[in-house]
């Protein structure tokens, strides 16, 4: 035989009580904003930085129409203030998304 786990009638009793749990509403940030760092040199490297007062919430890289390059790095600086891109052999332009507030 299977032990069984058996859980105090106050408990069942409590939770069917509290009713449906509902989440707090989100808050939105203040502002957010996309800045855009240069277009590589062919092979070389994109970095766009956040503005002073703002923090990175994330990035990404745009590449010339048509192209099928690989990308061989796509993601935060190592200081966490801006987004870095590079492609193996085009140009490449990278974006950082930025916030103010908390």
């Amino acid at each position: 035989m299977h032990p069984r786990t058996i859980l105090p009638v106050g408990v069942l009793l409590t939770a069917a009580a509290l009713g449906p749990a509902t989440a707090a509403p989100a808050v939105a940030a203040e502002s957010a904003v996309v800045v855009q760092g240069p277009v590589s040199a062919p092979g070389g490297l994109s970095r766009a930085t956040c503005p002073s007062g703002t923090h990175l919430t994330g990035g990404g890289y745009r590449l010339p129409a048509g192209t099928h390059d690989t990308v061989s790095y796509n993601g935060p600086s190592p200081d966490a203030t801006g987004w870095y891109a590079q492609a193996d052999h085009t140009a490449v332009q990278a974006f950082a998304v930025c916030e103010t507030g908390d």
